[in-house]
């Protein structure tokens, strides 16, 4: 039972996990044929951040019947030449499109989670029974947790040329048990979704 009472705790502590993404289509490409070959770029300094950003792209995009590469396996870091790295890379891909992914803001908020008691029904009283006893049962909260809060900005833009063809932005915010890594992840997860919505891939 107190195994059960933990786990649920757990899953409310990590549904404040949350994303909420929006998207803009030119009107010139609004209606137009889907498009099926994109390279995934992300735009930060952060290792980890980039490759968390790039690789869930790619997948989802994979998973939707797309042709994905990231870009830090067509220009690596281990091999900094710079902005004409990158073009020549998306040239030498073929690609029709490329998907930009800037991490605009990150930050850290403090937020209190008040103690909640717990009663425990297996408490039991005078022998004749059972009953939530207020010396059994557990404690949860009453301390300060810090919760990843990030905010992405995506622009897909044609291969040649560099006209932008979508934009779109997620706003992530995670639980007490997530970073930014997880952050970059599932933003890049929801506004592959919402290319799909918005009926651009």
């Amino acid at each position: 039972m107190r195994a059960l009472v933990l786990a649920l705790t757990a899953l409310l502590l990590g549904a404040c996990a949350q994303t909420q993404v929006a998207g803009y289509v030119d009107p010139a490409y609004r209606g137009g044929a889907p498009i099926r070959s994109i390279v995934v770029v992300a735009e930060t300094p952060r290792l980890g951040e980039r490759q968390a950003l790039e690789s869930a792209a790619v997948a989802e995009l994979t998973a939707r019947g797309v042709q994905a590469r990231r870009m830090i396996d067509l220009a690596p870091p281990t091999r900094p030449d710079g902005p004409a790295a990158e073009t020549a890379a998306i040239r030498a891909a073929g690609v029709r499109a490329v998907l930009r992914i800037t991490v605009d803001q990150r930050a850290t908020v403090a937020r209190y989670l008040p103690p909640t008691y717990l009663g425990d029904p297996f408490f039991p009283y005078c022998g004749y029974g059972y009953y939530p006893g207020p010396f059994a049962g557990l404690t949860t909260g009453g301390r300060w947790i810090e919760e990843p809060t990030a905010r992405y900005d995506a622009t897909l833009q044609e291969a040649i040329g560099g006209a932008a063809i979508w934009k779109g932005e997620a706003v992530a915010r995670g639980g007490s048990n997530s970073n930014f890594a997880d952050l970059a992840a599932r933003a890049a997860r929801d506004l592959v979704s919402r290319l799909q919505r918005d009926k651009v891939i």
